[in-house]
């Protein structure tokens, strides 16, 4: 029963990190940010990439999700990417839904923050991914 209820904690706190558009932040506020309120996220300085700069965090054995804070040049959150499984599909298009805009499926919008974002919902066989990215302004 304590496992069952340690998963459910988990669940929902994995999906409120979902709607967190921490685009314009430097390293060191989403690292505060997320020590501060995402007790359960580990961050993994294990993996390396030459051609991003990027933070990652996982919920550690839980294995239900993965975020990617990506970073500019100038060292700030260029793009956030969330890894979610299947099973948090539901609850992740609620948090969405009732945080952003919806301007279609699997997208939304935010223009509550001082750079407008665009929240796509991506689909793939293993996992889901939430992606927020700047509005490209054309």
């Amino acid at each position: 029963m304590k496992t069952i209820y340690i998963q459910v904690v988990l669940i929902l706190l994995t999906v409120s990190l979902t709607a967190q558009n921490m685009i314009g932040y430097k390293p060191d506020k989403i690292e505060k940010y997320i020590r501060n309120n995402y007790k359960y996220l580990v961050k993994e300085s294990n993996s390396r990439n030459e051609y991003y700069k990027y933070l990652k965090y996982t919920d550690g054995v839980a294995g239900m999700t993965t975020v990617y804070f990506f970073l500019s040049e100038n060292n700030k959150c260029s793009r956030v990417k969330s890894m979610y499984v299947h099973s948090l599909k539901d609850e992740v298009i609620e948090e969405l839904d009732s945080l952003y805009t919806r301007k279609g499926p699997n997208l939304w919008t935010d223009r509550n923050k001082r750079i407008d974002a665009v929240i796509k919902l991506v689909n793939e066989e293993w996992f889901f991914t939430v992606t927020i990215e700047p509005e490209r302004k054309e």
